[in-house]
């Protein structure tokens, strides 16, 4: 199984991020034992996750990517990043086993949060925003990717520069795109001709 570098790299930096402490006002009330334990079975199910991901054993690790994003929610809220790490974890999960329509409500859904709690700037939105531009390329779904790297190219080259890796590779991918096609125009008959 092949993973795309980008997603190759939000997994390590997933990975990282999971190292977190978890903020005062994430959750309520927090009980030090119970908070803390409950976040130590979080951080396994997501490591087992991610491992069965790496290793090629997708299949193994949708039901601890289903708990570790029930548990985060939980924990967390639904806009944390560690809840979003867990959603985009099981996105990853179910694209590759071919449950499209969840994984891409899951993709989206964390491009979203992103977006709203922490601004188009941010490296974690931009990554979502990777995610599902690829997610809808590898489905040839270019109608819903055309506008998404448009948007993609203009962030990147706003803050990471119109020579970075991302920019250009948003370049190249709006340059292999296919064209829109016009509507076909319907020919018309000529008055003398009968309809069939």
């Amino acid at each position: 199984m092949s993973i795309h570098p980008i997603r190759a790299c939000l997994c390590l930096s997933i990975a990282l991020l999971s190292g977190w402490v978890i903020s005062a006002r994430a959750q309520a009330p927090y009980i030090p034992d119970v908070t803390e334990a409950r976040e130590k079975e979080w951080r396994a199910l997501v490591a087992t996750a991610q491992a069965a991901y790496a290793s090629g054993r997708v299949a193994d690790g949708v039901d601890p990517a289903r708990k570790a994003l029930a548990l985060s929610e939980e924990l967390f809220g639904p806009d944390d990043p560690r809840a979003l790490i867990s959603a985009n974890d099981l996105a990853l999960q179910l694209e590759a086993i071919g449950r499209f329509q969840e994984s891409e409500q899951l993709l989206r859904r964390v491009f979203d949060s992103y977006t709203r709690t922490r601004g188009e700037d941010d490296p974690s939105c931009q990554m979502a925003l990777e995610n599902l531009v690829d997610f809808y390329l590898a489905r040839k779904r270019f109608d819903a990717a055309r506008p998404l790297v448009e948007y993609a190219l203009a962030t990147f080259r706003r803050t990471t520069g119109g020579r970075s890796e991302r920019s250009m590779r948003m370049e190249a991918i709006l340059a292999s795109l296919p064209t829109e096609k016009p509507a076909a125009a319907v020919a018309e008959q000529p008055a003398d001709m009968p309809e069939r």
